[in-house]
């Protein structure tokens, strides 16, 4: 349901790119129109950016018209004498107008060393489609050749923004100019003008825009130190204001298209405006010209028509008409000021919807549908609070309505399904929950439609019979709070591995385990998972054991049996007391298998090995007979699983005997199952290791059999028996009557290893 909620959010944003992602852009516009009203979340405007604004007002002073180019390079003139750092003239002057008034523009230009015209591009996306290339103007192309930007490029830059059919100011007064950059504007699909490319590229060269070329110059960046990595960012290097020792890093989040947020200050009236005429006629005022120029000595001067009916207007996050110079002079406040606004990643998206979809499982398992209900009106209320603190205190834009959509399906998924589930499960509790031992069987069939089918059914499933070797011994030694302990500890670690391999505990037998692999719900990797986490088992008993020595405790080991075969599965019992099970003889086979194995060891028969026998690690094979059965079977001893479900048994230390310099005598006794024989065989200990012995006897043993030992003539009365299995025999010899063979301790009581501790450290030669 929640993976369901996402991808259904996913999808509409996918097949609905321009409803969905509009509804974003115009729930973040709020957020501009609130802070640009607000006293309190209001940015601070940095008026080293000054708008000259031609408005009516100002033909109406002049008493014209229209203005020609003479009114330009006078207002020009002027500037340049108020020392202003740089004039912004967001005009492309594409052809001539007449000899006279364009050697005087061009003249004024050149005069003042720092003016700026535009130019413009029609910009393309890859995979757009492509535009016919125009015969072109030589004059116009040789001056973008003399005037690309040689910039670094870090990346794949095929997505950047593309220029063909190229319009400059032309060539004879951009050449006197500071420089030109292009005015051109990309709005998003709703039509509304939230960000800008900072370069384009024209035939493999880069190209600044209008706003980036004036900053970049301001902030004394060349070319060269401008560091491009598409996606990501734009680093302006050791960039400074006039009149500063020291420069620093100036780094500007952009998209893969090169386009940089625009952090616009607020309305149009914000900034700082004089007018046209104002710098016309100041050369004619002394006073006026005295007070111009301790005004707007040092400032960026942004010079654009205002006239009634101009089409130079758009919307944008702050107002529905804005001029396009009022776009460059936001775009350069922001690179002033540096603040940025930059929008959450897609993994970083990814990670925010997963926190959330996480949040609302949570509730979802605590709570009932009602509180649920209202605890996910609390986080979708939360996480706008989180959206407008991150936009209002850290310029984060964080997506809104992809995540709320997801808690909307999600909310109603849940209830919709938790109605359904709790109905079904009514019924199904009132008839089957009290009827099973196991309670991972129950979580397991009421989890899944096939639970119901229980009336029995042949299947095949892999068993796993886990036995902790000599417990039983060990049970009559402590105290009964100790073994309530320590099987509590053993069983919890078992269960939870059990668990995460989807296994089915079906019985637990004083310190044995029987799970089942393949019932009452099957999959294709049930054998692989049964190894697996067999494996995983016995790996967990070095965490058992160091729980055993913090306490004190004895050390335990296990043997593991693992068996496949075909068998009924159903309920089984009577009306009053029924349990899920299994009936047939590979279960039997399963604990039998388990029987002839020693500590750390995880035996599989033939019918296991031969399903997955590509993917086991195998360290030994062996021959074992059965009671009842004629024929030896063959045994497999793992190591590991490769695979989807790698994992390797930990490695032990090798075993090495040492031979002792006076054998211990000792009597064994042949334990079949829970039977001890009445007669001893009398023999001699011989060698020792951590973990077994070397022993021979007076008389032949069976290969695998489990023993009692007792040791006698030790000087110590009351030594507690000895429980181990023989793992391998020698073959007798014509000279000697007596049989040597080699055992695993599978129960050596603690008194009785001090003994053989100290035995081995005295009597080692």
């Amino acid at each position: 349901m929640i993976a369901g909620a996402y991808l259904a959010a996913h999808l509409c944003f996918w097949l609905l790119p321009n409803l969905f992602e509009t509804w974003d852009a115009k729930a973040i516009d709020r957020l501009f129109l609130f802070r640009s009203s607000s006293s309190y979340f209001q940015p601070n405007y940095d008026d080293t950016i000054v708008h000259v604004d031609i408005s009516d007002t100002s033909l109406k002073r002049l008493k014209t018209f229209y203005l020609d180019r003479s009114h330009f390079a006078r207002v020009i003139q002027n500037l340049a004498k108020m020392n202003v750092s740089a004039q912004m003239y967001d005009f492309i002057f594409a052809a001539r107008s007449n000899q006279v008034e364009d050697r005087a523009f061009i003249n004024a230009t050149k005069g003042a060393g720092n003016v700026y015209f535009g130019m413009a591009f029609n910009l393309e996306r890859k995979g757009g489609q492509r535009s016919q290339q125009p015969k072109r103007d030589l004059k116009d192309i040789g001056y973008l050749e003399l005037t690309e930007w040689n910039v670094a490029v870090d990346g794949d830059h095929d997505d950047l923004y593309k220029g063909i059919k190229p319009l400059i100011t032309f060539p004879e007064l951009a050449s006197v100019s500071k420089g030109l950059g292009y005015l051109n504007l990309k709005t998003d699909p709703d039509g509304v003008n939230r960000r800008i490319p900072l370069l384009v590229r024209f035939e493999e060269a880069f190209y600044p825009g209008f706003a980036f070329r004036g900053i970049c110059d301001y902030l004394n960046v060349t070319p060269n130190k401008v560091v491009v990595r598409p996606g990501k960012s734009i680093t302006l290097k050791d960039a400074k204001r006039p009149g500063e020792s020291s420069g620093h890093n100036i780094v500007i989040p952009i998209d893969r298209h090169g386009n940089m947020l625009i952090n616009f200050i607020g309305p149009w009236e914000r900034m700082t405006h004089y007018d046209f005429a104002d710098l016309f006629y100041a050369s004619d005022d002394r006073d006026e010209m005295e007070m111009l120029r301790d005004e707007l000595s040092g400032k960026i001067i942004m010079v654009s028509e205002i006239l009634t009916g101009s089409s130079d207007l758009g919307p944008v996050p702050t107002d529905a008409n804005f001029l396009s110079s009022g776009l460059h002079a936001n775009i350069m406040h922001t690179i002033l000021r540096e603040s940025f606004l930059r929008e959450l990643s897609g993994p970083q998206k990814m990670m925010m919807e997963a926190i959330l979809l996480i949040i609302l499982f949570a509730l979802s398992l605590r709570f009932s549908s009602l509180f649920f209900t209202f605890g996910t009106i609390g986080l979708a209320a939360s996480y706008l609070a989180i959206v407008c603190g991150g936009f209002f205190y850290g310029n984060l834009i964080f997506p809104i309505f992809r995540p709320l959509m997801m808690l909307v399906f999600a909310t109603i998924f849940i209830v919709v399904y938790r109605f359904i589930r709790e109905e079904r499960e009514r019924h199904f509790i009132h008839t089957t929950f009290g009827r099973y031992l196991s309670k991972e069987v129950v979580e397991e069939l009421l989890g899944s439609p096939e639970g119901l089918k229980m009336s029995g059914e042949t299947r095949q499933v892999t068993f796993l019979v886990s036995d902790l070797r000599g417990f039983t011994s060990l049970s009559t030694k402590l105290p009964a709070h100790e073994i309530i302990n320590i099987l509590n500890n053993y069983f919890e670690r078992m269960m939870e591995i059990i668990a995460r391999y989807r296994g089915t505990v079906d019985e637990l037998q004083g310190d044995g385990i029987l799970v089942f692999f393949g019932a009452p719900l099957s999959a294709s990797d049930d054998t692989e998972r049964a190894v697996a986490c067999a494996i995983e088992m016995q790996n967990e008993m070095l965490g058992v054991n160091r729980a055993q020595r913090q306490e004190n405790l004895p050390e335990l080991s296990m043997g593991i049996g693992i068996n496949t075969g075909e068998v009924v599965v159903g309920n089984i019992g009577s009306e009053k007391r029924t349990k899920y099970g299994a009936v047939g003889s590979p279960i039997n086979t399963t604990y039998r298998i388990e029987a002839n194995t020693i500590g750390r060891q995880i035996l599989i028969s033939s019918a296991t090995y031969q399903k997955i026998r590509s993917l086991l690690v195998i360290q030994d094979t062996m021959e074992v007979c059965f009671k009842g059965i004629d024929q030896a079977v063959t045994l497999h001893d793992v190591k590991g699983i490769k695979g989807k479900y790698e994992v390797t048994l930990h490695e032990m230390a090798p075993e090495e005997f040492r031979g002792l310099n006076a054998p211990l005598a000792m009597i064994c006794f042949v334990v079949e199952g829970k039977t001890v024989s009445d007669r001893g065989i009398p023999g001699r200990l011989t060698g020792l290791s951590p973990l077994g012995a070397e022993v021979t006897l007076d008389e032949a043993v069976a290969l695998f059999s489990n023993l009692k030992i007792l040791l006698v003539s030790t000087g110590t009365s009351s030594l507690s028996e000895i429980y181990a299995k023989v793992t391998s025999i020698d073959p007798p010899t014509t000279t000697s009557s007596h049989v040597s063979a080699s055992l695993r301790f599978t129960s050596l009581p603690e008194d009785t290893k001090r003994f053989l501790d100290k035995t081995f450290r005295l009597m080692v030669g």
